[in-house]
C-alpha cells in the first residue's frame, strides 16, 4: 500500500517541508506559498495565470487563414480594424510589459504611399495613443509585395487585468490591399496578432524608456 501524505500540522507564515513518515521531502508549505527544492516534472499541461507569467510566455495569439477562404481589405486613408476578429485578449503580466506582434501581407498596388499600423482598444478603430502608430512601409514599386510584421513594445499595464487589443492600418492616399489566408496553394499567409510577456525592469537588462 502506498504511504499517504498527511499533515497533521495547520500551515502558518512559515515554509516548513512536508514529510512522509518521517522522511523530509523537497516540497515545502506555508499557508500562501509553496517551495520545490529539486527538479520538478509535470506529466501534463501547465497553465500560468496573468500576473505570474514570466519572460517570454505567449499571453495571447491570433491567427486567421489557416482554414478558410482567402479574404482581402482595400486599405482607407483613415485608421480602421479591417476585420473585428484581427484582435487579442491577455491578462498583463507581473512586469507590466509586454511586446505585440501583428503579421499581414500587403499588395502594393502603387507606389510613394505611407503604410500605418495602429493598436486599437476597439473593434471601431480607438488609438491606444499616438506613439503606437508606427509608419511600417513605403510602398515603392507595384510588383514589391511582401509580408509585414511590426512589433509594439508596451508598458505600465496592470498585473493581472485583462487587456483587448485590436489591430488598426491606413494608407496615404489609395491604393493597397491586404490579404490573408486560403486553402489553396500559393495563397496569403495566416494574418498573426500576438501578445508576448516581458522582464521586469532590471538596469542593464531590461529597460523601457
Amino acid at each position: 500500500m502506498a504511504n499517504e501524505l498527511k499533515l497533521e500540522n495547520p500551515l502558518s507564515s512559515d515554509t516548513k517541508p512536508v514529510k512522509i513518515n518521517d522522511d523530509v521531502t523537497g516540497l515545502q508549505l506555508s499557508d500562501k506559498n509553496a517551495k520545490i527544492e529539486n527538479d520538478l516534472t509535470i506529466g501534463g499541461d501547465l497553465y500560468v495565470n496573468g500576473s505570474y507569467s514570466h519572460a517570454g510566455m505567449i499571453l495571447g495569439y491570433r491567427m486567421l487563414g489557416e482554414d478558410k477562404t482567402s479574404s482581402t481589405y482595400a486599405l482607407t486613408t483613415s485608421m480602421a480594424v479591417p476585420d473585428s476578429d484581427m484582435t487579442v485578449r491577455f491578462d498583463a503580466p507581473l512586469s507590466g510589459a509586454v511586446e505585440v506582434m501583428v503579421q499581414v501581407y500587403i499588395d502594393q498596388n502603387t507606389t510613394r504611399r505611407n503604410i500605418t499600423f495602429g493598436l486599437s482598444d476597439n473593434a471601431t478603430y480607438n488609438s491606444i495613443g499616438n506613439s503606437y502608430e508606427h509608419k511600417v512601409m513605403s510602398t515603392d514599386d507595384r510588383e514589391n509585395d511582401t509580408v509585414v510584421q511590426n512589433y509594439w513594445t508596451i508598458t505600465g499595464l496592470t498585473a493581472g487585468d485583462t487587456y483587448n487589443y485590436w489591430f488598426g492600418v491606413k494608407i496615404s492616399a489609395t491604393a493597397a490591399t491586404l490579404g490573408w489566408g486560403g486553402t489553396s496553394a500559393s495563397e496569403y499567409p495566416d494574418f498573426i496578432m500576438k501578445v508576448t510577456a516581458l522582464p521586469v525592469v532590471v538596469a542593464d537588462y531590461a529597460e523601457y524608456d
